[in-house]
């Protein structure tokens, strides 16, 4: 007659064998679902993988495998579930970089950058870290650490994507390594009108500051070839021809277009363009374009003296005076605002204002006040003279 076995060791046997169908379940399911992913339905595959982590909790390769699915299908949130507890079980370069694409997409853009940067300590070839790294610190307009993570996921991947040569290229821009920015933008190969005008602006802005400025405009006027329009481009072009060539005329020119066409972007230009008005002693045209700077900014000092001597000048006196008395509000130190502002009270004979205008100026420029009260004093002279004579002709009359 057969030995039984003891009751506890038989209920023992009878769960390793349940345990042992419930891992293979979890394996079939696993297997399926890999070949769900491989015919890209993601969906049916995450539904596989989530069955194998039923059956199988702790399951690794299942939980990266729904943490990659639900990042596919743009489902972060249980990406994330499911990848840091895989994260837990088991150190991959391939589980960080996935639960820091999950929160990248989450804008958790910290907890994205420790996860990218420790999928990288684990494998530094790891170029996709590098390049959504890079991503992260350039839209957050941190362009030395950006570039220096595109220059590693150039020097790792063997086919980089090409739109990155424009972004390190635009780096290399804002930190001035004008030289880099020729390198990289003469590997970038842009797709369209717009991404061709894009890419002949930053050539276009490195030639501009190292003064090259025929071969700046050329690039600038690549860009306009391709959008005639283009606000960066004709911004370009006006600040080659009114900052390297002094040629007020063509500068101008493009100021015009520049706010015709992107204002919203051009406003700066306002004063440029009035500033060039001024110079050719246009004031009368200079006034509504200084306006409009001073509509875009009103704690904007230049515009505010500029339009106060235009106003001067065409003897507007007093929109004058309101003008540089706004110009001192926004700097009690602007001497040309006290000095224009007592010659206009010496112009509408306000001697007493005049003076106190020029009691104000004396701390903050001497030479200055001292002109204004010979002004004053000259006008002192001349208003007793014309009522001397006045009182003259009245008394011949008697």
């Amino acid at each position: 007659m057969p030995k039984s076995l003891p009751f506890s060791l038989l209920c023992l046997f009878m769960l390793g064998q349940v345990n042992a169908q419930s891992l293979n379940s979890a394996e079939n399911s696993y297997n399926e679902g890999i070949k769900l992913k491989n015919a890209e339905k993601y969906n049916e595959a995450l539904l596989a993988f989530k069955d194998a982590i039923d059956k199988n909790p702790d399951y690794t390769d299942a939980l990266y495998e729904a943490g990659w699915s639900s990042n596919e299908l743009e489902e972060y949130g249980n990406a994330i579930t499911f990848l840091q507890k895989a994260k837990l079980l088991k150190s991959s370069a391939t589980i960080f970089f996935e639960l820091a694409y999950a929160y990248d997409h989450t804008d958790r853009k910290d907890e994205a950058k420790e996860n990218y940067k420790k999928a990288l300590e684990l494998y530094p070839k790891y170029y996709d870290a590098d390049k959504y790294l890079g991503d992260i610190f350039y839209d957050e307009e941190n362009y030395q650490t950006a570039l220096s993570y595109f220059k590693k996921y150039f020097e790792t991947s063997k086919v980089p994507d090409n739109h990155y040569y424009y972004k390190a290229g635009r780096c290399a821009n804002y930190l001035k390594d004008y030289a880099d920015v020729l390198l990289y933008l003469e590997k970038y190969q842009p797709d369209g009108q717009k991404d061709f005008a894009k890419k002949y602006v930053e050539i276009g802005h490195a030639y501009y500051m190292i003064g090259y400025n025929d071969d700046a405009l050329g690039a600038y006027q690549k860009a306009l070839d391709a959008i005639p329009t283009y606000g960066d481009a004709l911004r370009g072009m006006a600040n080659v021809y009114y900052n390297n060539l002094e040629d007020d005329k063509k500068a101008l020119e493009y100021f015009k277009l520049a706010l015709q066409y992107d204002e919203e972007n051009s406003r700066d230009y306002y004063y440029k363009a009035g500033w060039i008005y001024m110079k050719q002693q246009k004031y009368v045209e200079a006034i509504p374009v200084l306006q409009k700077a001073i509509d875009n900014d009103a704690k904007d000092l230049s515009s505010r003296e500029a339009i106060g001597y235009a106003y001067y000048m065409l003897n507007k006196y007093d929109d004058a005076i309101y003008q540089f008395s706004k110009a001192i509000e926004l700097d009690a130190q602007s001497k040309r605002s006290y000095y224009y502002k007592g010659l206009s009270y010496v112009a509408l004979s306000q001697i007493e204002n005049a003076r106190e205008v020029y009691y104000q100026l004396k701390p903050i420029n001497r030479g200055d006040a001292e002109k204004l009260l010979k002004e004053v004093k000259q006008k002192e002279k001349s208003m007793k003279s014309i009522a001397s004579n006045r009182v003259s002709k009245k008394q011949a009359g008697h």
